[in-house]
């Protein structure tokens, strides 16, 4: 499966970013799809929606919005989640509350790429404490009042803590996530570390709230950080 990813993400970055010294990029470009898996952040919602006992705290037609702070040679990246529909359906026999979203990321030197046009993003039942994330590996939005236990079980979380609002994935490599939510179901911050060090970061962006992906997606990210660090050192000699 990562050797399936690894193909993709080289592909699109040879279509993305035709650079000259493409085999010196590719090295560091494998060296970084060990992070692909980070998340999203969130937005002071003040409206919310509720279908059965379930409630989903974006609006239908809202989008919010989240940029990149870490490394800062990708300034200017961000990501939007887009509520597109909140409907009552039947997921795997499930009554559930059925949430669809579009999904963008931006970045200066390749513009806008859509990762999900109006596809399934949750199917969520309060009551029978059902909650699955369809075409996306991790929370971007939660349904209301939170429960982390529930969405670390969720995203198939194996070693995790929750420390306040904040869910913690530790892996045996050091690879850490950091997933921090506020109490209306919106993800504040979300930071990947390494040994402890941060590499990786996202913060909620002023104005519309917002945010993002599944693994191409994080292909996405991963590529574009590394593409502009590269560039910018390639400037500076």
């Amino acid at each position: 499966m990562i050797f399936n990813l690894i193909q993709k993400c080289y592909f699109i970055y040879e279509i993305q970013f035709r650079v000259s010294k493409l085999k010196k990029v590719k090295k560091v470009i494998i060296g970084l799809f060990i992070v692909f898996f980070f998340s999203f952040f969130s937005h002071n919602a003040i409206s919310a929606t509720t279908i059965g006992d379930t409630t989903f705290p974006a609006d239908v037609g809202k989008t919010y919005t989240w940029k990149l702070t870490y490394p800062s040679e990708a300034k200017g990246t961000k990501f939007t989640f887009t509520t597109e529909s909140l409907e009552k359906g039947v997921h795997n026999t499930i009554d559930a509350l059925m949430v669809n979203c579009t999904m963008r990321a931006y970045n200066p030197m390749v513009g806008w790429i859509t990762f999900l046009e109006n596809e399934l993003y949750m199917a969520a039942n309060k009551t029978q404490n059902y909650l699955v994330f369809e075409n996306y590996n991790y929370p971007v939005i939660i349904t209301t009042p939170i429960n982390l236990t529930l969405v670390a079980e969720a995203i198939h979380a194996s070693n995790y803590s929750i420390v306040d609002n904040t869910i913690i994935e530790n892996y045996i490599s050091g690879i850490s996530y950091e997933f921090t939510f506020n109490t209306k179901g919106f993800l504040t911050k979300g930071i990947l570390k390494q040994d402890g060090i941060i590499y990786l970061k996202f913060v909620l962006a002023t104005g519309d709230a917002a945010v993002p992906f599944g693994n191409y997606f994080l292909i996405f990210i991963a590529i574009s950080v590394i593409a502009l660090v590269y560039l910018k050192k390639q400037k500076i000699k």
